[in-house]
This record gives C-alpha cells, sequence and structure tokens, in this order.
C-alpha cells in the first residue's frame, strides 16, 4: 500500500499492550519510527483518561501533536490537553439498569473525574479496572442514589456467561436509547446513544482536518469494531474476537508477537 497515512489509532489492553501489560520494543520502535515519519498517534481506549495518558506520554504522542481518548470516543483530548470532544450519558439510565442487574453478580462502576465509585456487588473483575488504570475503588452503598452527575459511560464487570445474557436483556430494554457492546469477555459498556470509537477517531480526524481514509486503526475487541470499519485501513489484532477480524481490512500477528509492528512494516 503506498497511501499517505496521516494518523495512527490504536486500542490499548491486548492490542498495543501484550498480555503482560507492557509495550513490546518492537511495537513501540514502529510507532515512533511513524511518528518521526510525520503521522500522529491517537491512544484509543475505553478506559478513563487518566489510565490512557500514561502511554500517550511513553509514546510522546502529545509531545509530536498527537491524541488520545477514553471512555470509547466520549473524551477525547488533543495535544494541548483539551478535550475537543466530550460526550455524556444521563445518569437517570442508572436506575434501570441496576434493577434488571438485581438477578445478577455484575458489579456496576461509574467515573467522576479520576475518580472510580462501584456498588456493593464486588466481584472478581470490578478490581481489573482499578488494577489497570492504577485508581483505588470507592464502593457506595446505594449508587442509584448516590450519581448525580453527568456520566461518560458505565461499566459493567461479572463473568462473561452473565454478562452475555445481560447485554441481550439490556438491548432489549434500553438500545434504542443507548448503545451497549462488550470491551472485554468481563466488561460490558453502557454508553451514550451514538458515541463509540469510530466517532472518537472522526473527532480526531476533523480536528487534523484530514478524512478518516487517511487513517490505520487496530483493535481486538467489540468496541473497537466501529474504529476498524471507520478508518482507511482497519487492523485487527491476532487475538481479537472473531467478529472483529470479520470487520477489518485484514488480521495481524497477536499483540504478543508485535501485530501493530509488523502490520505496519506492510502498510507503511
Amino acid at each position: 500500500m503506498n497511501k499517505k497515512y496521516k494518523l495512527i489509532a490504536f486500542d490499548v489492553d491486548d492490542t498495543l499492550l501484550n498480555t503482560e501489560k507492557r509495550i513490546t520494543p518492537k511495537t513501540k520502535e514502529a510507532l515512533l519510527k511513524a511518528q518521526s515519519g510525520g503521522i500522529k498517534l491517537c491512544v484509543a481506549s475505553g478506559r478513563l483518561p487518566y489510565g490512557v495518558r500514561p502511554f500517550a506520554k511513553e509514546l510522546n504522542v502529545l509531545e509530536n501533536g498527537g491524541y488520545y481518548f477514553g471512555f470509547n470516543g466520549g473524551a477525547v483530548i488533543n495535544c494541548r490537553g483539551e478535550r475537543i470532544g466530550a460526550e455524556y450519558l444521563d445518569s437517570k439510565y442508572i436506575k434501570p439498569v441496576c434493577e434488571l442487574l438485581s438477578p445478577y453478580n455484575v458489579n456496576v462502576m461509574v467515573h467522576k473525574g479520576d475518580i472510580i465509585y462501584v456498588d456493593k456487588k464486588v466481584n472478581d473483575y470490578t478490581h481489573i479496572e482499578s488494577k489497570a488504570v492504577g485508581l483505588p475503588l470507592n464502593p457506595v452503598d446505594d449508587i442509584v442514589e448516590f450519581v448525580d452527575w453527568k456520566l461518560h459511560k458505565m461499566l459493567l464487570c461479572g463473568e462473561p456467561d452473565e454478562l452475555k445474557n445481560v447485554e441481550k436483556l439490556l438491548k432489549d430494554k434500553l438500545g434504542e436509547q443507548v448503545d451497549i457492546y462488550l470491551s472485554a469477555p468481563w466488561f460490558l459498556e453502557v454508553m451514550p446513544k451514538g458515541v463509540n470509537k469510530g466517532v472518537g477517531l472522526k473527532t480526531v480526524c476533523d480536528d487534523m482536518g484530514i478524512t478518516p481514509d487517511e487513517a490505520i486503526a487496530f483493535g481486538d475487541s467489540y468496541n473497537d469494531i466501529s474504529m476498524l470499519k471507520t478508518a482507511g485501513v482497519g487492523v485487527a489484532m491476532g487475538n481479537a474476537e472473531d467478529e472483529v477480524k470479520s470487520s477489518a481490512d485484514f488480521v495481524t500477528d497477536t499483540c504478543d508477537n508485535d501485530g501493530i509492528a509488523k502490520a505496519l512494516s506492510q502498510i507503511l
């Protein structure tokens, strides 16, 4: 491919990071090389922005005019630290979601700035997000009554089989009002309608003055599909879900085997 690409966007967990939660040396080298050649980088995650910034810093993204976004595109930050895109979820949706979850051992997590609040139904998966972003969990007795601010999202944590059932029930009840999708087998995202990584990528492209066709995107999970379809080239990791692979233009190697680096060597 000899097209001139101007942006590379990539998911964090199991895409940029390997299974040890590190950027492999070859992947880092490939991204820094692309950046030195004038291509901007965008770190694109479902995490809250606090948990995305360290990777933007490690790759010198902001110093080189790049971007990062959290909340699946609900909070887009440019190189000056400005939020150029922010979308919110009305807190009224917490009550119907929690009512539907009552028979399940599924935990609800919300964010306020860099603070994570969770309901009392803490399970084995609740701590994954806390450990990944390096922030403590703050349990509250009644999260429905507690939340009085606009949210970027709700994150539901639980056993993968339970979450599949919950996903179907939520989509049947609220699917016309909010977006609902898995970001990991144990994480189910409840997002404002029409907010996803594809929209986040468009926001970045608009700010750069380019079209999405001039972007390359990498991802591995369901919440990456919109971004892969929006970019000029969508690349699924070798460890991606099957549906993600079928939505991509091609499939590269796994996150443990320098998948991003190998794909960029072909594309660029």
